[in-house]
């Protein structure tokens, strides 16, 4: 005879199994950052890994721009199963990202080459291979949108292992540098981006670019201003924390977020999953949607929480071993409020795709103006009165300020949605 499993757990095995791919590839996606963030460390000096922490901003910037026009209306408007208009809606994001990719190119060469930049190498490394990095993120959300994130986690496999090849020959063949393994780390993407492609059995098409841009229109305007909301709002800070502070601040928060960056690649990749999930749960209920934005919230919040507490409880050489004694010794003093900055950021996850779900961009978007300015004001107040401890600190208090406005708007959205839809 067999055996069946109660409808109840039938009901969970598919999200569970989603979510459980969505957090393998995130392991894989976080360790590639680690390792880059790690090697970089090392091999160069603090003042020049305050550099590498300002254009890691900088591709951060560009990938959650090229995230907001292509891949989240793909995550809110075509969540389920593989048909032609999901493989005409992946042809048209694919295309869109890659696009955006090679105008962020076309940006970091030009501030590349102005003089007086310094690390241009690094710069470079960043700027030409972007439209790979752009379009390999681009394939894992194709993948996650249905429900295939066993593709995603192969995918970043593949990042992580032709990364790591290089690697090995730069040390081999002593060119290991900041630039040099920066740009292994974004050959890696290329190559995963290349395989994406097969994996897909879809292409890019770039004569849909204006086609999807158009059809989205009254969501990726306001995405945009979301993403480069936080996104600008990073660098300001760190901008403003260098000037005042100087750049041994950054490196030090740099430092502490590179020991950190499972949890800042888990909040931001968790759209991936949170958002589909959201979109599945609201076709359910309001109660659904709303516990299932509680489960993300509670579960990326204490994963932040108990990794920032391993680099807590492990003995100094560890971090002196990862990234070198300078950025060591800046890390450290400022690591536990940078855990808490971390971690309360990564709670928002939920309320944030409460807010996708219901397609309420407004509302995130003055979330974010909203938090633009706290995190600004408190980050680089704080470095003007205390250094980079008091930075550290009045980030950390800023991302609780803005973890609570995100959930007030978010349980206003449902509200909205409920009267809305009671008429």
């Amino acid at each position: 005879m067999r055996f069946r499993r109660p409808k109840k757990l039938r009901r969970l095995a598919g999200p569970a199994g989603r979510a459980g791919w969505g957090l393998a590839d995130q392991a894989l996606s976080s360790l590639s950052n680690l390792a880059v963030g790690v090697v970089v460390a090392r091999s160069s000096t603090v003042a020049d890994f305050g550099v590498y922490a300002l254009a890691f901003g900088g591709y951060t910037i560009a990938l959650n721009v090229s995230r907001a026009i292509s891949t989240e209306p793909l995550a809110v408007r075509h969540s389920g199963e593989r048909t032609p208009e999901w493989q005409r809606a992946v042809r048209a994001a694919t295309a869109t990202a890659l696009f955006a990719g090679f105008l962020g190119l076309l940006v970091g060469v030009a501030i590349a080459l102005f003089p007086g930049v310094p690390s241009k190498g690094v710069l470079l490394a960043f700027a030409v291979t972007l439209p790979g990095l752009l379009l390999q993120d681009a394939w894992r959300w194709a993948f996650f949108v249905v429900g295939e994130g066993q593709k995603a986690f192969l995918n970043d496999l593949i990042w992580l292992l032709g990364m790591l090849v290089i690697f090995g020959g730069l040390y081999l063949t002593d060119t290991a540098s900041a630039a040099t393994l920066t740009l292994a780390w974004g050959l890696g993407g290329v190559i995963a981006a290349v395989v994406g492609r097969f994996q897909a059995g879809v292409a890019p098409r770039r004569q849909l670019i204006q086609e999807w841009i158009r059809r989205n229109w009254d969501l990726s305007p306001k995405y945009v201003g979301e993403m480069l909301a936080v996104s600008g709002t990073i660098q300001v800070y760190m901008l403003g924390i260098t000037a005042a502070a100087g750049l041994v601040a950054t490196a030090g928060i740099r430092g502490a977020q590179v020991l950190l960056g499972p949890v800042n690649v888990l909040n931001q990749g968790i759209r991936m999953i949170s958002i589909p999930e959201a979109s599945r749960a609201l076709a359910h209920s309001y109660r659904r949607l709303w516990l299932v934005g509680l489960a993300i919230s509670v579960g990326v919040g204490g994963g932040a929480l108990a990794w920032g507490a391993v680099f807590l409880l492990l003995p100094p050489v560890v971090g002196t071993e990862l990234l070198g004694p300078g950025v060591w010794e800046q890390a450290h003093a400022v690591l536990v409020p940078v855990i808490l900055l971390q971690a309360l950021g990564a709670s928002n996850a939920g309320a944030f795709a409460i807010l996708r779900a219901l397609t309420a961009a407004n509302r995130g978007l003055g979330v974010r103006l909203v938090s633009s300015v706290v995190l600004i004001v408190l980050g680089v107040g704080g470095a003007l009165l205390w250094g980079p401890s008091g930075a550290a600190w009045g980030l950390a208090l800023a991302s609780f300020l803005t973890l609570l406005l995100w959930w007030h708007q978010a349980n206003r959205a449902i509200a909205t949605h409920r009267r809305r839809s009671n008429k």
